[in-house]
């Protein structure tokens, strides 16, 4: 199959200027000598299976969100004030499928080394069943929902992560919706004293902007209220929704801040 496909495709240098010539040229050589007619055949499995594979791969990278359910609410909450920050969020969706088993939801820790080791716990109408690891930034989780959900049904369910470390913590606590989704709610610990310099407030920021260390929100002070909180309803897709901060000292640091 490789050989019949590569010719038809006129990868070699000196490949035949006519279809039919280049799977008559195949099959003269193939290990028995076969008719272009088997020939085709057996480039017509191998475009298959060349077809498929990129299909997959194509699935695999998706970050398409699921048509089964809608997100009615998501709030979260960052505990920086350990040297293993903790994240929990609690969701809220609505079915819009026939039948709801399972969910799937995407975690990534930028800068993640191949030994990082997240630690992931999942409650409410759902049990962890999986945990599998796409891209060596990003984990999948694949929860399976207590009962079979019907169309109409709200399902909550709360994950908490505990990161690697602070260092792989991205300066920020943010939604960029992909659909829609009534209500997204933030609160992020800070620690006494702050281990953030500065914080701003993004609402409704591009997304390139709110990767810039520049402020582009309303600013809050960390120092004075060391738990900052943002809510947000009627959010646009594709736009920046939560809290942006910088490091202080201009690094994240590991060294557990003071709970006083």
């Amino acid at each position: 199959m490789q050989l019949a496909f590569i010719s038809a495709c006129a990868i070699p240098k000196r490949s035949l200027a006519l279809l039919g010539e280049r799977l008559q040229y195949a099959g003269d050589r193939m290990h028995i000598p076969v008719s272009p007619r088997t020939v085709r055949r057996r480039l017509k499995l191998a475009n298959r299976r060349v077809a498929q594979t990129l299909a997959d791969d194509l699935a695999r990278r998706s970050a398409a969100p699921s048509t089964d359910w809608v997100l009615t609410a998501l709030d979260a909450t960052t505990d920086l004030t350990t040297s293993r920050p903790v994240f929990r969020s609690t969701h809220t969706l609505r079915v819009v499928a026939p039948l709801l088993t399972e969910v799937t939801e995407r975690i990534s820790f930028p800068g993640a080394a191949p030994d990082a080791d997240p630690e992931f716990e999942a409650e409410g109408d759902c049990a962890l069943v999986r945990v599998d690891r796409p891209f060596q930034p990003t984990w999948a989780l694949t929860m399976r929902l207590a009962r079979p959900f019907t169309c109409g049904e709200v399902v909550s369910y709360s994950l908490a992560v505990r990161a690697p470390s602070r260092r792989l913590v991205h300066p920020m606590s943010v939604m960029l919706p992909e659909r829609e989704c009534r209500r997204f709610s933030t609160k992020v610990d800070f620690g006494s004293p702050s281990v953030a310099s500065r914080v701003w407030r993004l609402d409704g920021a591009p997304a390139p902007a709110a990767e810039l260390d520049s402020t582009s929100g309303e600013l809050l002070d960390p120092h004075q209220t060391r738990v900052l909180t943002a809510s947000f309803n009627g959010m646009v897709r594709g736009r920046v929704y939560g809290l942006r901060w910088e490091w202080a000292d201009g690094q994240p640091s590991d060294e557990v801040a003071l709970k006083g």
